[in-house]
């Protein structure tokens, strides 16, 4: 099992930050590997919520669905794939700092078959994909872009 973990804090309020990231249509402006994500189910983002995700990893295009499994508007969110090439699960921890969002993004990955040859570079790469799509997030929710 691979662990990932960041945190990174955006100069934004914490309402902000958690509208723009549980919106599936924002996913793929900000996360570096996505390039698609569309709910499977109408209405808001609950717990039970399929979201279908295609992603370019590593020059490998992947198809999953991802179930949300928690979902505290403001706080806490999570996930877990229930279909597609590599088992995972993820959460982002929000907390307000000072008029400011701490984010936090965790993942728990089961590289097989390809990835678990390959499994440090695989390692390394989705530790910087998290770096780069928070960054990325960072810049576009400073920027002033309008998250709603």
């Amino acid at each position: 099992m691979t662990k990932i973990e960041r945190s990174i804090v955006i100069d934004r309020a914490v309402d902000d930050v958690f509208e723009f990231i549980h919106d599936p249509t924002n996913d793929a402006v900000w996360q570096t590997t996505l390039l698609e994500s569309t709910p499977l189910d109408e209405g808001p983002i609950d717990v039970g919520m399929m979201v279908r995700e295609v992603r370019r990893f590593l020059g490998v295009r992947l198809e999953l669905t991802r179930e949300i499994t928690d979902y505290e508007p403001t706080a806490t969110s999570a996930f877990r794939v229930v279909s597609g090439p590599v088992p995972m699960s993820g959460a982002y921890e929000l907390e307000a700092v000072d008029g400011t969002t701490k984010l936090t993004a965790k993942g728990d990955i089961e590289a097989g078959g390809f990835f678990r040859v390959a499994r440090p570079v695989f390692a390394k790469m989705a530790d910087r994909e998290l770096e780069a799509s928070l960054g990325h997030l960072k810049n576009l929710l400073e920027a002033g872009r309008k998250p709603f």
